[in-house]
């Protein structure tokens, strides 16, 4: 370049060339290779003084050179920009996209276990009921007209609680949606009442002062006790089960238990209770609590769950 004036036609190839490694290239290279070519090209002009001012002659092919430069740059910065502004929003959309799987799989496994808990507890009141009808129809017809009574009872609340809890399927537009409130402790002496009338005699005994409890606590509360009783009537070969709500603080501890001597863990290695023990734990954990169950050393068997008051 030494002896020419550095004109923009003269720099045009330089010029492109800067212009297409400030986008291509990182931020560090393409300046690296500007300042060098400033260096280069304006070095000989400003030394030659061929060309009247050696400012004007220095500076002219400086501001050629590191125009592109800054032109490139900022276009590569626009391009990372766009890029990420894409990529945050593809990134936002596959979030709830999971989001919206991970409730649809919660709000299963939930209507899975209240389906259990209503099939699991009423059917075995029934089975109860309709055997013990059946021994005592021809001895004593009094009882079993009473045990048929409750029969029709039992039947009835489970048609009920299945179409509360099988109507939470529907689409929120659709019409006859329940407007029964979910089951609580509140309904806790029915539930003794319809085990009393197959012959388990449960008492209920509190701790603490009491206190109202969060909705979705009330209703695993009463679910927890409920299948506790299911599998007392079922396998603990006993007449009697106890049931104690402890309040302490901002915990509810809800023990059941039984001095029988029957068989909790079925064949094949299953888990202790079935899929009953599995649902109630997984409950309690669902609102926040722990749950424990085992045999007692003195015989029998005890469910301990604890809940928090308020979650």
């Amino acid at each position: 370049m030494y002896g020419y004036l550095a004109t923009p036609l003269l720099l045009a190839p330089v010029v492109l060339a800067l212009y297409w490694l400030a986008i291509e290239a990182d931020r560090w290279t393409a300046h690296l290779y500007g300042l060098v070519m400033v260096v280069v090209v304006a070095t000989p002009s400003a030394i030659s003084g061929n060309f009247g001012n050696p400012l004007l002659a220095t500076l002219n092919p400086m501001v050629f050179l590191l125009l592109p430069v800054a032109w490139g740059s900022a276009r590569q910065s626009r391009r990372a920009y766009l890029e990420s502004l894409y990529m945050r929003a593809e990134l936002a959309e596959r979030t709830r996209e999971e989001e919206a799987r991970r409730r649809v799989e919660e709000e299963r496994v939930r209507i899975a276990r209240e389906l259990h808990d209503v099939v699991a507890h009423h059917l075995a009141l029934a089975n109860a009921q309709a055997g013990t009808a059946a021994h005592l129809v021809r001895r004593k017809p009094e009882q079993a007209e009473r045990l048929i009574t409750d029969l029709a009872g039992t039947t009835a609340s489970a048609l009920r609680e299945l179409k509360a809890t099988v109507g939470l399927l529907r689409r929120p537009d659709e019409q006859g949606m329940p407007t029964d409130p979910a089951p609580g402790l509140a309904r806790l002496p029915e539930l003794i009442d319809e085990h009393a009338a197959m012959g388990l005699a449960v008492t209920v005994s509190t701790e603490g002062e009491e206190r109202a409890l969060a909705p979705g606590v009330d209703l695993t509360a009463y679910r927890i006790v409920q299948e506790a009783l299911t599998n007392v009537g079922k396998h603990a070969a006993t007449g009697t089960a106890r049931v104690t709500l402890s309040y302490a603080g901002h915990l509810l501890t809800i023990t059941v238990s039984d001095d029988g001597a029957g068989q909790i863990t079925p064949p094949d290695g299953e888990a202790p209770g079935g899929y009953g023990l599995i649902g109630m734990r997984e409950r309690a954990q669902s609102a926040g609590g722990h749950f424990t169950a085992g045999r007692r050393p003195d015989g029998g068997f005890t469910v301990t769950a604890e809940l928090p008051v308020n979650f």
